[in-house]
């Protein structure tokens, strides 16, 4: 997918896997994969920003956050989850296994 040096500590980056637009996550040493769409407003989360402390992205136009590790809504008006995909770095490399 890319390399470990191209996603900084705390970032947010868009990537699209055969026409899916999915985001991956770095805080520290762990990456996460998710759904790039909003549940609720449909906006790109990548434009949102990290919760650090709870391990969560939320969203810039609905305020709305989601579980980095589960997917799952943390805060209204989220209510539907995100897909969570298997995402592990392998030397320089962050592969993530994608399956719809």
């Amino acid at each position: 997918m890319c390399k470990v040096e191209e996603i900084p500590d705390g970032a947010l980056k868009h990537f699209e896997i055969m026409g899916y637009d999915v985001m991956v996550v770095r805080l520290g040493d762990h990456f996460y994969c998710v759904d790039e769409a909003c549940t609720y407003k449909w906006a790109m989360l990548t434009d949102g920003h990290v919760d650090r402390e709870r391990v969560a992205v939320v969203c810039k136009d609905c305020n709305g956050a989601w579980d980095l590790q589960t997917g799952q809504p943390k805060d209204l008006p989220a209510k539907f989850p995100l897909n969570v995909y298997r995402i592990e770095t392998v030397g320089d490399d962050v592969i993530v296994t994608f399956t719809y």
